[in-house]
């Protein structure tokens, strides 16, 4: 494609291109392994790729540099797959429709896939030969970070001989990382109890609108989630007795704030319906932040054939369960202004057969909240018989307060693009932890490009900021002190 903002590096916009047309959903990173491989076999280097799909690429040392010592780059290669509501998009088969606008490289109606596409090319222009000067350089890319950094666990970490490492999966080019949380999946999963129908016409309810994002840096935000609030309103419906529930479905990432929540009923008196609708989204609307603006519920009628809803006092109890499990921000930090310690949020619901499945994901760099959230979970699942189980499990990263090696990268961004960059730690999870945690000697920084609006289709990448971040690695490689 032809991009209208003059880029410094238009090799950078060339191999985003590129790789957007090979899709990458988590566990299906198989094509951009192979394109990475490929490169890499063309330039003559060694490489390794497992069975997780994960690559290592050693890049030798340039003419006057083989004495220094090595570093290693790394990213990963799977992306969060989300589209707008009634976009046609098939991620496992589609590439990424890209498109230019004001300065920003965007998709056209799916998320962007700059999270971590940027590390993907960065590292794809070292293999290739354009940055000039730089010590040996290993270069690592991972599988399946998305869906709880399973690639990160799978991968032979004696393969590695770095001591340095960049990290370059950062979505603010002023914020260099030094430190993260942890975190982890839990499934909550209620057998449903049914009723006979006993009202004629069927109903879909959707809570959307609004913008979602990334579940861990945007969960302080005020975001709102549609999960939540359409559990608000089914609640109020059943109670009024003016509905039956038939299947609700919200969310699809378990690392996202849900932006849209559907729910299928029974009713004998649509306009009722519409009303509360209506007086719920009027209500909720003044208290909604600017991102959320777009907001509305919907109600229309359509066609249900279902012999069968939830039983309404079961249906009562199992959204007054979820309501009452605490979501969003749990525990600001006490040493660091603005940063979030704890959360949790409510990512998805959706029935399926005779069951419901809940998913939540807690956060926190303390190992004793990670815990407590479980154990919260456990106990509230337990007043309806609900089954739990937890999943992709990871480490904090945490920061020792001492890094020559962020020192330096603020020292460059400075001189070489002008730029002020603050160290600082999230709260969302990267693979860093897990590194460190195989690595205790590896010092790590993680840096990137402004990329707002991560884990939605409203996600953008700054042409202008992948420059100067590609420019700051550049020259963090030519610096031979050791």
């Amino acid at each position: 494609m032809n991009f209208t903002t003059l880029s410094k590096y238009p090799f950078l916009l060339e191999y985003f291109s590129d790789i957007s047309a090979i899709p990458r959903m988590s566990y299906h990173e198989e094509g951009i392994a192979e394109y990475i491989c490929d490169l890499a076999a063309k330039k003559g280097y060694e490489f390794y790729k497992d069975s997780a799909n994960n690559v290592l690429v050693n890049v030798p040392a340039t003419k006057g540099y083989e004495k220094c010592e090595p570093i290693m780059l790394q990213g990963h290669t799977d992306m969060v797959c989300e589209k707008e509501n009634g976009v046609e998009h098939d991620f496992l088969r589609d590439g990424i429709e890209l498109y230019e606008e004001n300065g920003f490289l965007k998709a056209r109606g799916t998320t962007l896939g700059g999270d971590d596409g940027v590390a993907v090319i960065i590292m794809m222009a070292l293999i290739d030969g354009r940055i000039a000067e730089h010590p040996t350089v290993q270069c690592l890319f991972t599988t399946a970070e998305e869906v709880g950094l399973d690639g990160a666990k799978a991968f032979d970490y004696s393969r590695i001989f770095a001591r340095k490492a960049i990290n370059i999966d950062n979505s603010n080019e002023k914020n260099l990382i030094v430190g993260c949380s942890g975190g982890i999946r839990s499934d909550l999963c209620f057998k449903i109890r049914y009723a006979e129908r006993s009202r004629a016409r069927g109903v879909k309810i959707t809570v959307g609108g609004l913008m979602g994002g990334h579940s861990g840096e945007n969960i302080g935000e005020g975001r709102q989630n549609s999960n939540i609030i359409a559990l608000g309103l089914l609640k109020r419906l059943i109670s009024d007795s003016c509905t039956e529930l038939v299947s609700i479905c919200g969310g699809s990432k378990d690392n996202a704030i849900p932006r849209s929540t559907e729910a299928l009923m029974l009713t004998d008196d649509i306009s009722e319906v519409a009303r509360i609708c209506n007086e719920v989204e009027n209500s909720l609307r003044p208290s909604l932040i600017e991102l959320d603006r777009g907001f509305y519920i919907s109600c229309e009628s359509v066609d249900l054939s279902a012999d069968k809803v939830v039983e309404s006092g079961f249906a009562l109890a199992l959204i007054e369960l979820l309501l009452d499990i605490k979501n969003g921000v749990l525990k600001m930090s006490e040493d660091i202004e603005g940063l979030v310690e704890f959360s949790r949020n409510f990512a998805v619901i959706a029935t399926d057969n005779d069951t419901l499945r809940v998913c939540f994901s807690s956060r926190s760099a303390k190992d004793e909240q990670i815990d407590e959230s479980v154990s919260e979970l456990i106990s509230k699942a337990e007043r309806l018989d609900g089954e739990v189980s937890h999943r992709g499990r990871y480490p904090g990263w945490d920061y020792s307060g001492d890094s020559p090696l962020a020192d330096r990268y603020i020292e460059v961004a400075r001189r070489v693009c002008g730029l002020e960059v603050e160290k600082t730690i999230i709260h969302a999870g990267l693979e860093c932890g897990l590194m460190k945690q195989a690595i205790p000697t590896l010092e790590m920084i993680s840096c990137g490009p402004n990329c707002p609006d991560l884990h939605s289709p409203s996600e953008r990448l700054e042409i202008a900021s992948l420059d100067r971040v590609f420019e700051i690695i550049s020259e963090m490689l030519k610096i031979k002190e050791n």
